[in-house]
């Protein structure tokens, strides 16, 4: 059986510029991490009506509580702050930031600090 060819990403990113800031983000997270939404609820121990309430967070119909929110964000590998974030660079950033070692975000501070 062949695989359906996948939408080009600029068809993908239509579907989902629409939605609340949540909603986008969540998704963004999920792909970008590779996981089923499934499989994200099992990651962050979402477990009553877990793909209910994951295809409800997914579509922008709920937002989750932020206890929940910080369980997806270690699920998915993000800083929380990431589904809140309107702005795709500062949510960019904040990925990048993420991705840091402690020693690495104390020399980016001090190098930020001093350039001001």
């Amino acid at each position: 059986m062949t695989k359906a060819p996948e939408k080009p990403a600029r068809k993908r990113q239509a579907s989902i510029d629409g939605l609340p800031v949540f909603a986008r983000r969540f998704v963004e997270a999920r792909e970008r991490a590779g996981m089923t939404l499934e499989q994200v609820a099992v990651a962050a121990e979402i477990e009553d009506a877990a793909s209910v309430r994951m295809s409800q967070y997914q579509r922008g119909v709920h937002t989750p509580r932020f206890s929940i929110a910080q369980n997806l964000a270690r699920a998915l590998d993000v800083p929380v702050e990431y589904f809140y974030s309107p702005d795709d660079q500062t949510a960019e950033l904040l990925l990048q930031w993420h991705a840091l070692s402690r020693a690495q975000k104390d020399r980016l501070l001090k190098a930020v600090e001093e350039s001001r």
